[in-house]
């Protein structure tokens, strides 16, 4: 049958048209009909090969009745495609690589099949350093280490390399890089499915070839560490894995998906190149991670965090981190997009913080380009959220029982997210860009919002932000102005809610400005949301500009037409100061108090016995 399948290819080598055969055309016709034939023969004619090492008959010819007694006569019968099927035993090898005397070289495109990885026991080394690029196959077979050491090769490459429900204490992938398609992308190259694999506590699974085009799945494997050393141009899958200390990727610019793994006491580190065109291409999803400070993880790392991420990009959502000691959830210095979505991050309680945020235990460290955070749940540390990013926004997110709750000199627009019940400060704002509305900043033990530089709007400022923030609860001010200067005199809070409903009282209880200490940025911070003036009326409209004001003022607006008006000016302290009208005519009042000193003052307006009071600030 072979010599049938083969003389066509032969006849027509022999007995061609001197045309066909100096033609190249006709040539690489040729080649291919041999190539086809090679191939369908070597699939047709595959075949199964029986290894068992208690066959000691003295009759081998690896069939199921006479099976052959070592796995090297099965090898060696072997042709690609053909598998090799070994019954539980002890194999001991004997060829030599590396310094291992026991080591079994496999043969492209052979198929191994053990028994049972608990009984079919290979004791030694594994390793393929052929120069094909044909597929090898290990499968229900237990042995010391793989490795896979293959040069480069042209290809194709027809079928993934295949390690299934193997148990081992190393796999190893270095073989060479694939032959570049240009100067720019690497060529196809040896793909690899490894799968349900049971790896020592200490054993790891390793890539560290050069730069290629193929797939690479690591699933559903028990492991000490999965590492990512390779060269760029791979798409990765490491999913549902359960590991004991870790997944590195120090690898190139790749499309990696890390998902759904179980980290037990470790770490998800990716360093990889990434890439540079804004591209979600370093996915990190769905995984479960356990964090100690004592972990071997952190032995050679420079800091210690569930999830660390310095590559171009990344994408981290919907993981859940549990972290015990000096340990944060999630620390990047990524570069753009670094989204952060949907985390939830469990961390110890401090009771102080260092002089540097990055030595400290922070639910989100974000030093990276332009992203999202959003939709995370963060508890405990010395800080739920540190940031000196370009984020676009941050919203949705919780941030409970840590020392302080969020640090941002970035350019987050800040919205409805809860901060609660922060040892210190809510919400810390060292220049963000903001605007910061709709948000819940409650029961914290420091300021509810402290500002360190006030070119922010808390509502009806420069972006006209609607406020809307509930700022209440909080043990020293809800809101506190640290530092001002003559760029950013003011500091718009309107529209908010505060612990206070009167005016004088928010002043005095809930507001720490330029009022209470010169030199710091004054704040307006009327009208309010929830807890206005219940004494104003929604029908009544009462104007007052400018605002702020020299001293001449102008108060007009449909409510106070035709109506009975009395109005009062008042300093900080409630005292009455002298004033005078200007003119007073039926579209409004102008007022004059151009004498008295710089400051914020109150302006109490009763119109058919109803009263408005509305903040003036004066230059």
């Amino acid at each position: 049958m072979k010599n049938l399948a083969y003389q066509p290819a032969l006849f027509l080598l022999r007995k061609g048209e001197a045309d066909q055969v100096k033609n190249p055309t006709s040539m690489k016709k040729l080649f291919l009909i041999l190539i086809s034939i090679l191939f369908w023969t070597c699939i047709t004619q595959a075949k199964r090969i029986y290894v068992d090492d208690s066959n000691n008959s003295g009759i081998e010819n690896g069939l199921p009745q006479h099976p052959f007694n070592t796995i090297e006569e099965g090898i060696d019968a072997a042709n690609a495609g053909d598998t090799v099927i070994i019954a539980a035993g002890n194999y001991i090898p004997d060829d030599s690589w590396s310094g291992n005397d026991h080591t079994l070289l496999l043969k492209a495109g052979v198929k191994l099949f053990g028994e049972s990885r608990d009984n079919t026991i290979i004791s030694g080394m594994v390793v393929d350093e052929e120069v094909s690029n044909l597929a090898v196959t290990l499968q229900n077979l237990r042995f010391d280490g793989f490795n896979f050491n293959r040069p480069s090769h042209p290809g194709p490459f027809g079928e993934q390399n295949v390690i299934r429900n193997c148990a081992t204490g190393q796999i190893a992938l270095a073989f060479g890089a694939g032959y570049p398609v240009n100067d720019t992308t690497p060529g196809p190259n040896y793909g690899f499915d490894i799968a349900d694999n049971e790896l020592e506590p200490e054993g790891s699974i390793e890539f560290k070839q050069g730069g290629g085009v193929s797939v690479m799945n690591v699933t559903g494997n028990h492991c000490g560490s999965i590492q990512l050393k390779s060269g760029g141009g791979y798409t990765y899958l490491i999913d549902n894995n359960t590991v004991q200390y870790g997944i590195w990727d120090k690898s190139g610019a790749n499309t990696t998906t890390i998902s759904n793994n179980l980290i037990i006491n470790g770490t998800i580190t990716d360093k990889s190149g990434g890439n540079q065109y804004g591209l979600e291409d370093e996915i990190i999803e769905n995984n479960t991670i356990t964090a100690n400070e004592d972990s071997p993880a952190f032995i050679e790392e420079d800091l210690k965090a569930a999830i660390n991420v310095s590559s171009r990009s990344a994408t981290i959502r919907n993981n859940s981190i549990t972290c015990h000691g000096h340990v944060s959830g999630i620390h990047s210095k990524a570069g753009a997009p670094l989204h952060i979505l949907n985390n939830t991050i469990s961390l110890e309680e401090v009771q102080s913080q260092t002089p540097d945020p990055e030595d400290d235990v922070i639910g989100i460290f974000n030093y990276s380009g332009w992203g999202y955070v959003k939709g995370n749940i963060i508890s405990g540390g010395s800080y739920g959220y540190f940031s000196k990013a370009g984020t676009s926004e941050y919203a949705n997110n919780t941030i409970e029982n840590a020392y302080s709750g969020f640090w941002s000199m970035g350019a987050e627009e800040v919205h409805d997210n809860t901060i609660k019940n922060c040892k210190r400060d809510g919400l810390i704002l060292n220049g963000l860009r903001g605007p910061v509305y709709s948000n819940q900043i409650i029961d914290n033990g420091g300021a509810g919002i402290r500002v360190l530089r006030p070119n922010i709007d808390l509502g009806g400022g420069l972006h006209n932000c609607s406020g809307n923030n509930t700022i209440t609860g909080n043990g020293n001010f809800d809101l506190y102005i640290e530092a001002g200067g003559s760029q950013y005199p003011f500091l718009y809070a309107c529209y908010n809610t505060w612990d206070h409903a009167d005016t004088l009282d928010v002043l005095q209880y809930d507001v720490y400005d330029g009022s209470d200490s010169m030199g710091l940025a004054r704040v307006n911070f009327t009208p309010y949301a929830g807890l206005s003036t219940p004494e104003m009326s929604e029908a009544l409209s009462v104007d007052i500009f400018p605002n702020p004001t020299y001293g001449e003022i102008f108060i007009g607006g449909s409510g106070i037409s035709d109506k009975l008006v009395s109005v009062e000016i008042a300093d900080i302290s409630g005292k009455t100061i002298p004033f005078f009208y200007a003119n007073t005519g039926l579209k409004g009042i102008e007022i004059n108090f151009i004498l008295a000193p710089p400051g914020i003052y109150f302006c109490r307006i009763v119109v058919d016995n109803k009263l408005v009071t509305r903040k003036i600030i004066k230059f």
